[in-house]
């Protein structure tokens, strides 16, 4: 996860649900908070659709200066595959994403596995048409 080893970590875990009934889940999240942010269990399980990067500001005052994401291919755990209604060793995205406060000190860590067939990433660039014909 890229934090010193020994780091303590309080994890809470979720099943992502699209909201159709009878649709296979559409993912599987364990997000990392810092250990001194325990009593943040409650809250989330009070206010599921709140992000907990909002839940950590509104308590504490310590603010996302940045979010480092990484997203790779793995293959479904059996265990994962259960939970996600999908099959064991089949592809799917991991995306790995670092909260970051202002002094770069990670205070977030969320880890979430996507079944190949339920996640798009999409990006789009687009460059500047003045700086594209000057250079």
């Amino acid at each position: 996860m890229g934090c010193a080893a020994g780091t303590r970590w309080l994890r809470i875990s979720s099943l992502r649900l699209n909201g159709e009934s009878g649709a296979a889940p559409i993912g599987w999240t364990d997000v990392y908070v810092d250990a001194a942010y325990s009593d943040l269990r409650e809250a989330v399980c009070e206010s599921p659709d709140v992000l907990i990067s909002a839940l950590i500001e509104s308590r504490y005052g310590r603010r996302i200066a940045e979010i480092r994401q990484d997203v790779r291919p793995v293959l479904l755990s059996t265990k994962l595959a259960t939970e996600l209604k999908a099959e064991a060793g089949s592809p799917a995205l991991e995306i790995v994403r670092h909260y970051l406060d202002q002094a770069g000190e990670a205070f977030e860590i969320s880890v979430t596995i996507h079944p190949a067939d339920r996640f798009t990433f999409s990006l789009r660039l687009r460059r500047n048409r003045e700086e594209s014909a000057n250079g």
